[in-house]
């Protein structure tokens, strides 16, 4: 229960900071995953972000019209196409880092170093744990990557 919590409260916080980008937090996540792995496949953001390829297509779509990102062949496969962000969208996704690290700051106040780690170490120990589960009993659904060590600040890991 702490940890749904504490997924709500920070999306909840990601939210707030996003309304004046007019984004959402799922937006928010995207372009901060195609920011660090550009240039994905359709396909590849939808596995990272655990979503099915319409909804991320969807997504990709909005954010492409509102001048972040940029769609364009994939020049080793003729029929995949290539994500990227556009100038405007690394300058949005410099702006995103930004409040992530903020937030981060926060929500790690009054805790030491060695409380962080060994926080960032117990979680990503516990979801290695439930993809194992969902990989025995789900059998087909994606297993997210697991960066050894979630970038501090980083707005894409928590939401």
């Amino acid at each position: 229960m702490l940890i749904v919590a504490a997924r709500r409260s920070i999306r909840q916080l990601v939210a707030a900071k996003a309304v004046p980008l007019d984004l959402t937090p799922h937006h928010v996540w995207m372009l901060l995953v195609i920011s660090r792995a550009a240039p994905l496949s359709l396909g590849e953001l939808a596995r990272a972000m655990w979503m099915d390829n319409p909804t991320i297509s969807r997504m990709v779509q909005q954010m492409t019209q509102r001048g972040y990102l940029v769609v364009g062949p994939d020049p080793n496969h003729g029929r995949r196409i290539r994500i990227r962000l556009t100038p405007e969208g690394v300058t949005l996704c410099e702006q995103l880092e930004a409040l992530g690290e903020g937030l981060r700051l926060q929500s790690e106040r009054g805790m030491t170093e060695e409380e962080t780690e060994a926080l960032r170490a117990l979680l990503t120990k516990y979801m290695r744990n439930l993809d194992v589960m969902v990989a025995n009993d789900l059998p087909g659904m994606p297993i997210r990557p697991h960066p050894k060590d979630a970038e501090p600040g980083s707005l894409s890991s928590v939401s």
